[in-house]
Parts: structure tokens; C-alpha cells; sequence
């Protein structure tokens, strides 16, 4: 009982006359408001603060995407003047490079003149299954291909101008894969082609 009595004569020694003094005693309720409201408005603008903080990345982030639409929307613009730009005649190779229509007709007409232009005998001209779709009027066209296998047989000099004649055709046509084997006379080559051709869906 008698240290209980001590420590509280201690407490009222060293705490009873900071309380007595003029400042704590007039602004002493003043400053724990204020005190209490700063440490409540930290907790409050600290959330606050990071939501800010990520909407502004967002914004860069948005930002940054609308540029490059922009810049992507101006060159296209820009190519359909230039397009329009552009001689008839060259309007009509690049129509006639890449077709609005799948036209199957062209591909098998330019593979099997190439072949008879060049002394060289066509064995096989496979198309590979595609689905036709119907183009609608005042839709995009969207570049699409048809891949197709092309074998026949000659001499190298013919075979070689052979393809070099398929890359110069009014088709745009790529070669993807090329083969070429000695036939059992060993007198001519096979030659097998994989390649697309392009169009406009």
C-alpha cells in the first residue's frame, strides 16, 4: 500500500505541474484536437494518395495508347492518299497482285504457263481446303491466302526459270518450301513446290 502511495506522489511530482503550466492548461484541449486531426487526416490522404497515384499512371498508360491510335489512324489515311493517288496502271497490278476474290482460275492459269513456257511437265497441282466466305458490300477486306502444292518435272536451267517466272507473275505468290529430286532416268529433276497466293476476304 505504501509503494502504491509512493509511485502515485511520483506521477502527481512530474505530470501535476506539466498540466499546471499556462501553455497545457489553456491549449492544452487545442493542441490533442489538432494533434488527433493530423494523424486522422495522414490515415485519410494516404489511401487517397495512392488512388491519385495510380490514376495518373492510367492516364500516361491511356495516354500513350490514344497516340499510337492516332499515328495509326494518320498513316492510314496518309496511305489511302497516296493510293489515290497512284497511276491507273499501277492500280490495276496491285488489284491484279491481290485480288478482291479468291479467283482460283488465275493461279492454276499462271502455274501451268509457266510450266508450258519453260519445257516443264506438270505431275500434280494440289489446292489446299479453304473456306469461301461471301464478301459483304463496304467491308474491309482482310488479306487471306490459298496454299497450294505444285510439282513438275524438266531440266535445272528449265525448273529454275520456272520459278523465277512464278515470283515475276501478276499473282502475288510466295514460296514457302522447294524440293527437287533426280527422276529414276536421272535424265530430268521433280521439282516440288509449296507456296500461297493472296487475296482480299
Amino acid at each position: 500500500m505504501k509503494s502504491q502511495t509512493s509511485l502515485y506522489s511520483r506521477y502527481f511530482t512530474y505530470i501535476k505541474p506539466f498540466t499546471q503550466s499556462p501553455v497545457i492548461k489553456y491549449y492544452g484541449s487545442t493542441i490533442f484536437a489538432l494533434l488527433t486531426m493530423s494523424i486522422l487526416t495522414i490515415f485519410a490522404i494516404k489511401p487517397t494518395t495512392e488512388t491519385i497515384f495510380v490514376l495518373q499512371k492510367q492516364l500516361v498508360s491511356q495516354n500513350e495508347v490514344l497516340q499510337k491510335i492516332t499515328q495509326k489512324a494518320n498513316d492510314l489515311s496518309l496511305g489511302k492518299k497516296n493510293y489515290d493517288n497512284l497511276n491507273q496502271d499501277i492500280k490495276r497490278q496491285i488489284t491484279d497482285a491481290v485480288p478482291d476474290n479468291l479467283n482460283l482460275k488465275s493461279i492454276i492459269a499462271i502455274l501451268e504457263q509457266s510450266a508450258k513456257m519453260h519445257e516443264a511437265s506438270v505431275s500434280a497441282l494440289q489446292i489446299q481446303p479453304l473456306v469461301i466466305d461471301t464478301k459483304t458490300t463496304n467491308q474491309q477486306g482482310i488479306l487471306s491466302e490459298v496454299s497450294f502444292v505444285f510439282n513438275t518435272e524438266g531440266n535445272y536451267q528449265n525448273l529454275v526459270s520456272l520459278l523465277q517466272d512464278i515470283r515475276r507473275s501478276s499473282r502475288l505468290i510466295s514460296i514457302d518450301n522447294l524440293s527437287m529430286s533426280e527422276t529414276s532416268e536421272r535424265t530430268t529433276l521433280i521439282m516440288s513446290v509449296s507456296g500461297k497466293a493472296y487475296y482480299l476476304k
